[in-house]
């Protein structure tokens, strides 16, 4: 019998469009954005509902970096190292406000080394975000004897889909919600995405997981 786990995966103000915290007039928003990040929300929302009534497992992860590492810097090459985004205890660490995270949501944090190098980064996978208790995200998926994880959040082409690459190699089912996702630039995203077929990582959408679950 399956037992299914939800993970959202650093939706957090860091990653969402400058615009968005204008609009909520809140700070930390823009500062590595994705655009449209946004408009997952209420996907994001319909799924944590769904998989709160059924008490399956849901799980968080966030970029919690430190305020100086090699993972930043002032002229960064957007591929080992990155503008500053998501510090630790900072407004663009959160997760978007409007995010109604239920009260069984266990999270994670990654990324909380200090580099010296960026290409030393394990950050992007939520597989090495641990929990409260120090525990890595896989290993306590296994322990709560999860079968099937999907997963939404930022960015798709980056962090989602590392995590989902990295849990697949430990044969649990894998399910992209996408449209409770969204990537950086079309090139990644289409490479990731053929990544995910040759893993047999799934792809549906909210509604098509809601109608599964309510058939199920």
């Amino acid at each position: 019998m399956k037992r299914l786990a939800l993970g959202i995966i650093d939706a957090q103000r860091g990653f969402m469009p400058a615009n968005e915290g204008i609009r909520l007039n809140l700070p930390g928003f823009g500062e590595l954005p994705v655009e449209r990040g946004e408009l997952i929300v209420p996907n994001i929302n319909k799924l944590f509902k769904a998989y709160e009534i059924l008490e399956h497992t849901i799980f968080t992860t966030q970029d919690w970096h430190p305020g100086v590492t090699a993972h930043f810097s002032e002229q960064p090459n957007f591929t080992t190292t990155w503008p500053i985004h998501c510090v630790g205890g900072t407004p663009g660490a959160e997760l978007h406000p409007a995010i109604a995270i239920p009260r069984s949501t266990e999270r994670f944090r990654k990324g909380m080394e200090v580099l010296k190098r960026g290409e030393d980064d394990q950050s992007y996978s939520g597989n090495n975000g641990i929990n409260d208790k120090g525990i890595q995200l896989g290993k306590r998926l296994l322990e709560l004897g999860v079968t099937e994880v999907t997963l939404g959040g930022l960015a798709l082409d980056y962090c989602v889909g590392k995590t989902a690459l990295d849990l697949r190699r430990m044969d649990f089912d894998v399910v992209i919600a996408i449209d409770a996702t969204s990537g950086i630039a079309e090139e990644s995203v289409n490479s990731m995405l053929k990544q995910f077929n040759e893993h047999d990582i799934k792809i549906t959408s909210t509604d098509e997981i809601l109608v599964q679950m309510e058939t199920a």
